[in-house]
């Protein structure tokens, strides 16, 4: 069984997306692999890279027989995604910076704002 979880894990680490779809053909996968264990219970990681092909191999046969359209259509979304959330996190960064400045600076001013002495004069009239 670890040999399974150790196979679809390289495959599901070299899947360029990681969606709904492939979820599902890796679980068909499993259900053939696991299939193949029930039939040679004593199998190596191996045996099942033999049986099954390199998981590089497995990922590129994934990429062949994908709607290429829907493919691209998905890595561009993935792409966009990723850059919205780099902006984001500059801007969040630069808008952090701003106020902590902004905090500091008014730190400084209340500080300097406090009396610590008074002078009081007497007079006689």
């Amino acid at each position: 069984m670890n040999n399974i979880k150790k196979y679809i894990k390289n495959i599901w680490t070299i899947m360029p997306m990681h969606t709904k779809k492939e979820k599902f053909y890796l679980n068909e996968l499993k259900k053939h692999l696991n299939e193949y264990l029930d039939d040679h219970p004593q199998c190596s990681y191996d045996d099942i890279v033999q049986q099954f092909g390199e998981p590089k191999d497995i990922v590129v046969n994934y990429i062949q027989n994908s709607d290429e359209n829907n493919l691209i259509k998905r890595m561009k979304l993935k792409s966009n995604i990723q850059k919205f959330l780099i902006f984001f996190s500059v801007i969040c960064t630069i808008l952090a910076i701003f106020f902590s400045v902004l905090w500091y600076d008014y730190i400084q001013e209340q500080k300097n704002s406090i009396i610590y002495e008074i002078e009081t004069t007497i007079t006689e009239n």
